[in-house]
């Protein structure tokens, strides 16, 4: 809970120093989330390297906190979850399909298997997720097998700044 408390802190001080609320610039976003996550979890040495797969794209702040909490929701339960050996890859992505937009948080971890799905959809994590989704109007969809897991979001494009 306390992650989820600071990860907030620093969500909002990344959109406060965007100029005056305006677009929130997402591959810089991403990396200042990225790096939060290297620091309040990985530490030094640490061999679960967080990458960028980012188009740049600028949003709307008030999309910027739910879509900032989602990703650290996503990227700290991989971190936590997907490696055992505490060894591997996140991919944190924003990029433009078919005329919509997909964030993404992938892992090349263990995957998960069916029990560890059904625990796992019941935790608050889960329901954060979901309310996050809801908020920016989102849909998720989640692919999980033995070469790790990858959470899609697709958005609408009204979340972008005009």
């Amino acid at each position: 809970m306390q992650s989820r408390i600071n990860a907030v802190g620093e969500l909002y001080d990344v959109i406060a120093r965007s100029s005056a609320f305006g677009p929130v610039d997402m591959p810089a976003y991403l990396a200042g989330i990225a790096a939060s996550i290297r620091s309040s979890l990985l530490g030094e040495g640490s061999k679960i390297e967080i990458a960028l797969d980012v188009e740049p794209f600028t949003v709307i702040a008030d999309n910027a906190v739910p879509i900032g909490l989602l990703v650290n929701e996503l990227a700290t339960n991989a971190v936590k979850y997907a490696f055992p050996d505490n060894k591997g890859r996140i991919i944190l992505g924003f990029r433009q399909r078919d005329g919509e937009f997909t964030l993404s948080v992938q892992d090349d971890g263990v995957g998960l298997d069916g029990s560890e799905r059904r625990s796992a959809s019941s935790g608050m994590g889960t329901r954060f997720v979901d309310a996050f989704v809801r908020q920016i109007g989102g849909t998720l969809a989640r692919s999980s097998g033995a070469g790790g897991t990858t959470i899609t979001v697709r958005l609408p494009t009204s979340i972008l700044s005009p």
